[in-house]
């Protein structure tokens, strides 16, 4: 990697989401690599259990905004895990970002997750999302409407080899440019050092 490649990408910006559960720290790595690599990476951290999904989304946007309304920062790329993939998806649906570059869903439960089905009639009551995460056809994140209607983003997709959260028929994405499997769980997929080598590459592109 050069010093002009470092420098160009510092007019970059990466923006990491965590899953349902979980905490910035899962996405430690991938952001320890990505500013290494000269990205302004923002790993954005929020309180997942106790609000629905669009209020997430809510949320999210203005981070986005920031970039949006940042001089400095030309394009901005989206890396998510799990839940964050979905709270990603109902945004970009809602809104367009003139900015976004790339995206990477890491173990996206796109279809939904048999284990929120599982989960929500006992947990849903404490953990707003479950229910909107649950792989019933008429579910919240199987009802989402396309978001590149709104946002053309060039998009891939990682599955995550050992998961038991997400069937793998749920986590492709129709229009998802490049998709990979990865030998992980699902909740340790953001650490893997071949998930970061293929956000790298993508990015970087």
């Amino acid at each position: 990697m050069t010093t002009v490649d470092r420098i160009a990408r510092n007019r970059e910006a990466v923006i990491l989401v965590h899953g349902l559960a979980a905490v910035r720290l899962v996405m430690w790595p991938m952001a320890k690599r990505l500013r290494g690599l000269g990205f302004q990476v923002r790993n954005y951290g929020y309180l997942s259990i106790s609000k629905t999904i669009p209020l997430h989304a809510d949320r999210l946007s203005q981070a986005l905004d920031r970039f949006e309304d940042t001089p400095s920062i030309e394009r901005f790329h989206l890396v998510t895990h799990s839940m964050g993939c979905i709270i990603g998806r109902h945004l970009l649906a809602q809104k367009r970002f003139e900015k976004l570059g790339r995206w990477v869903m890491l173990a996206p439960p796109n279809r939904g997750s048999h284990a929120a089905t599982l989960l929500s009639p006992y947990l849903g009551r404490f953990c707003k999302p479950l229910t909107q995460l649950c792989d019933s056809p008429d579910s919240f994140v199987n009802q989402l409407p396309d978001f590149r209607n709104t946002n053309d983003v060039n998009f891939a997709v990682v599955e995550a080899a050992y998961d038991r959260v997400i069937a793998p028929e749920n986590v492709p994405l129709d229009g998802q440019s490049e998709y990979a499997v990865v030998k992980a769980n699902h909740g340790p997929l953001p650490w893997h050092r071949d998930s970061i080598g293929f956000v790298e590459r993508f990015l970087c592109r």
